[in-house]
């Protein structure tokens, strides 16, 4: 092989590199630490981020998980809300698609109504929603748990999330891939 080819196959390498999604890339994203974990992509408006959830067992033998989000980049001083798409209760609640968070079928507009995402209520706060506001450099977080009896120990549900900065017409979204969470 002549100097050349090697100065060529080094260059390769190097641009191979740089444009890539390393970790040190501006526009990679390492969810926090959880049992399920997935990074957000962007569908309007600038961000990244990822979220992980955490379920942990409870007495009654229900659904109840620590959630943990995180958002880099979005837009400055702007409140976002926590939605997610569980699929409880119907065909393929499983199977990896997250057709409810898609619009597909057992999802699409010819099927019973159910709203495509739904916000998480906070606990804590009566009538509060799970919500965080960005900083100027477009960083936010936040953690909080949520559980519900509707869900048994034991079930395993696809699900998808999303960060929105308005419920009815957002205008800014960062959105997960398919999770299959199970319930302990």
């Amino acid at each position: 092989m002549n100097h050349t080819s090697v100065a060529m196959l080094i260059g390769v390498a190097v641009l191979a590199t740089a444009c890539g999604d390393s970790p040190t890339s501006p526009d990679s994203f390492t969810p926090p630490d959880g049992t399920y974990r997935s990074v957000f992509s962007a569908v309007l408006g600038p961000g990244v981020g990822g979220l992980s959830v955490t379920p942990v067992p409870t007495a009654a033998g229900t659904f109840d998980a620590i959630f943990k989000v995180r958002v880099e980049k979005a837009r400055p001083n702007t409140t976002y809300y926590v939605q997610r798409a569980p699929e409880v209760g119907r065909p393929n609640g499983a199977d990896g698609v997250c057709q409810r968070a898609l619009a597909l079928s057992p999802w699409s507009a010819g099927d019973p109504p159910a709203a495509a995402f739904v916000t998480f209520p906070q606990p804590a706060l009566p009538g509060g929603l799970a919500s965080f506001t960005t900083q100027p450099n477009g960083n936010g977080s936040i953690d909080f748990e949520y559980g519900t009896p509707n869900i048994a120990a034991g079930l395993a549900f696809d699900v998808m999330f999303r960060v929105v900065d308005d419920t009815a017409a957002p205008t800014a979204e960062l959105r997960s891939g398919c999770l299959t969470v199970t319930a302990k």
